[in-house]
Parts: structure tokens; C-alpha cells; sequence
């Protein structure tokens, strides 16, 4: 292979790999936030429902029906908001890109030496960078907060493997 050219596709998959690092990352992070919310909305529902029976058992009809309208309301957010599935689009999109940042990974520090023909190598790094191309469309928008608690934490050194250090 041609130094020059293997130098290039090298920097691009290392381009790939920091773009799905910064990604995966973000998407984790909103799927943390997003399960939280989950249990935010879920539980004070869950725990009020079950007051407000024992409430109308014991005749406290005011009470019951506060807490009745409070479990719909809560009901409701939860029903808009989704947050359940949301989480899981974003930890399903968070996982996708740590896999094709691996794969990144293995495409410049494996596969771009072993492979002799610089039109396979070529292809390969195509298909990489095709595949972010097609998560970053079908991934669910990363809130800004999520993508700069990602840069942060990436800068600590959080996704750094011990290893390259």
C-alpha cells in the first residue's frame, strides 16, 4: 500500500473513530437522563395510585381523587414524554456507535497494515465511514448538554483505554 495513502485513510479512521466516541458518549448520556425521568415520572405515580386505593378504601374521597388526578397527570407526561423509549432509542444508537468505534479502531491499527491492496483498504474505510453516516441519520438528536458532558468527560479521559495511555 502506499504510504501516503495509507497515511490518509489512518487519519480518516481515526476521524470516524473520535466522531463515534464524542456520539456514543452523548447518547449515553442522554439515555441516563432519560431514564431518570422515566423513574421520576413512573414511581411518584406508581407509589400515589396506590395511595389514592387505599384512600378510597378508607373513605378519604378527597384525598383519593387529589391523588387520582395526580397519577393521570403523571400518567399523561409519562405518555407524551415516553421517556422509557426514548432512553432505549438512545442507548440502541449510544451502542451502535461504540461498536463502529471499534471497528474504527481495528481498521487503523490492524486492518489498513494487513491489507496489501490499497483499493480493499479504500473500500473498507468507505463502508466505515458510510455506516456513521447512516447512524447520524437515523440516530435520535443528541441534546447539546448530553454532547458537552460527553466532551468533557472524554477530555478527563474517560474513554481512553489504559493500554494507549
Amino acid at each position: 500500500m502506499v504510504d501516503g495513502l495509507r497515511d490518509a485513510l489512518v487519519r480518516e479512521a481515526k476521524r470516524v473513530e473520535e466522531d463515534c466516541a464524542y456520539s456514543s458518549k452523548a447518547h449515553y448520556n442522554a439515555a441516563d437522563a432519560w431514564s431518570y425521568a422515566h423513574l421520576c415520572i413512573g414511581l411518584p405515580a406508581a407509589f400515589a395510585s396506590a395511595v389514592a386505593g387505599v384512600s378510597a378504601l378508607k373513605s378519604h374521597e378527597a384525598l383519593a381523587a387529589g391523588l387520582a388526578i395526580f397519577v393521570a397527570a403523571l400518567t399523561s407526561v409519562g405518555t407524551f414524554l415516553n421517556p422509557e423509549r426514548r432512553a432505549n432509542s438512545h442507548r440502541l444508537a449510544a451502542a451502535a456507535f461504540h461498536e463502529l468505534r471499534n471497528k474504527a479502531r481495528t481498521f487503523y491499527e490492524i486492518d489498513a497494515a494487513a491489507v496489501a491492496d490499497d483499493s480493499r483498504a479504500t473500500k473498507l474505510l468507505k463502508e466505515l465511514s458510510g455506516r456513521r453516516d447512516d447512524l447520524n441519520r437515523s440516530s435520535p438528536g443528541i441534546p447539546r448538554w448530553a454532547f458537552e458532558r460527553a466532551r468533557k468527560g472524554i477530555e478527563a479521559g474517560e474513554a481512553t483505554y489504559s493500554v494507549d495511555v
